[in-house]
């Protein structure tokens, strides 16, 4: 069977980033064929509302890779707004007398822990089982192969709104296209810095978008607690362009000269939106052995003096969330804006076998039409 590339598209509020690899056949990873950045024509908070514009800007993304190929399926990560962290408990009822836990068990008590929290104007973006319990073991997050009555599981959820993911398959089915997984960016960038071996760690994650700010913490790879701040780079430009009458371009170049701008307001507008990550971290941290590490991603990470603001706040060492196969591809913004599409690559092959998800159900697509229906009507 001939491997066929993949394309991975992080689909942010500013700008589309594509990285187009090939499977190794028989191993492991894949060869980087194409990369390309692009910004939206028009930058604006509401980009999901114009379909239309972002799915020009993925074929303008696909064309300046410069890869040719016959492409169907793309691996897609997003930051919407509205992202809401939730954790749940659940039970599942397995037998009379103890019966070995199956993976389908697993993916039942996966099922009700999504039905006991996601609405019908949301959707799960992101999944992590969190640990299991039962006859005579719990915290096991893999627990097949052991024997229970009844199965506990404890799971992390992040939700969006379903406008949100029917706009971002609508644009990527509008530039030919067709959606095969949709993943939480953060987890892609994360991915992207396996080398660094951030999985064996206990590390901290701030994602500065340019309408929200995520933060995270990751113990050994798995998501353990979620929070958004409602500010990003592209709001950060959008305020100082309004307090100091002056073009989005001019404001975004002076927020980006962060704490070194000439122009005082600048540095203590950042200060003060800097204060509401901190209380977030705060929050995120209480009762938590130290992170190991802190990370930064996003292009607004590289805000002059923002990675000193975090070591000073968090006492961590920070590191910026970069490839290592972006090193060739041009200048730091774009290093970063690419390695979240990069670590999809990365998490797709990393058995040797690219892992796309199955074609929904026709029972499925009726569910998912439904609550769509009702979300828009109702």
């Amino acid at each position: 069977m001939t491997v066929q590339p993949l394309i991975a598209l992080d689909l942010g509020s500013t700008k589309v980033a594509c990285a187009i690899g090939l499977p190794r056949d028989g191993a492991s990873g894949f060869e980087l064929l194409g990369s390309a950045v692009v910004a939206y024509p028009v930058l604006s908070e509401s980009w999901l509302s114009d379909p239309l514009m972002v799915s020009r800007t993925i074929e303008a993304a696909l064309e300046a890779t410069a890869v040719s190929a016959d492409f169907h399926r793309a691996l897609v990560t997003i930051a919407p707004p509205a992202l809401v962290s939730e954790r749940v408990q659940t039970s599942l009822h397995l037998g009379d007398e103890p019966i070995t836990v199956r993976a389908q068990d697993l993916l039942r008590l996966q099922e009700r822990a999504v039905d006991q929290v996601v609405g019908v104007d949301r959707e799960p973006l992101m999944v992590e089982r969190l640990g299991c319990a039962g006859n005579g073991f719990t915290g096991v997050r893999d627990p097949r192969g052991l024997s229970a009555t009844r199965l506990l599981g404890t799971f992390h959820l992040v939700t969006m709104p379903v406008s949100a993911r029917r706009a971002v398959v609508q644009a990527v089915e509008s530039a030919g296209l067709e959606v095969a997984q949709l993943t939480l960016t953060m987890t892609a960038t994360l991915a992207s810095m396996a080398e660094e071996g951030v999985h064996q760690k206990r590390v901290l994650m701030i994602d500065v978008g340019g309408l929200t700010t995520d933060v995270a913490l990751w113990v050994d790879g798995v998501l353990q607690a979620f929070a958004v701040v409602p500010w990003g780079g592209l709001k950060a430009a959008g305020a100082l362009a309004a307090a100091l009458q002056v073009t989005m371009e001019q404001a975004a170049t002076w927020s980006l000269e962060g704490a070194a701008c000439h122009k005082p307001e600048v540095p203590a507008y950042l200060d003060e939106q800097w204060r509401l990550i901190e209380r977030t971290i705060h929050g995120i941290l209480e009762g938590q052995p130290k992170p190991d590490l802190a990370l930064l991603a996003g292009r607004g990470a590289l805000i002059d003096g923002f990675a000193e603001w975090v070591e000073r706040t968090t006492g961590m060492p920070t590191l910026l969330c970069r490839s290592p196969r972006t090193s060739r591809v041009g200048d730091l913004s774009r290093q970063v804006a690419l390695s979240p599409a990069i670590g999809f690559l990365e998490q797709a092959t990393r058995d040797g076998q690219p892992t796309l998800a199955q074609p929904e159900h026709l029972l499925g697509r009726v569910v998912s039409r439904t609550r769509t229906i009702l979300a828009e009507y109702f």
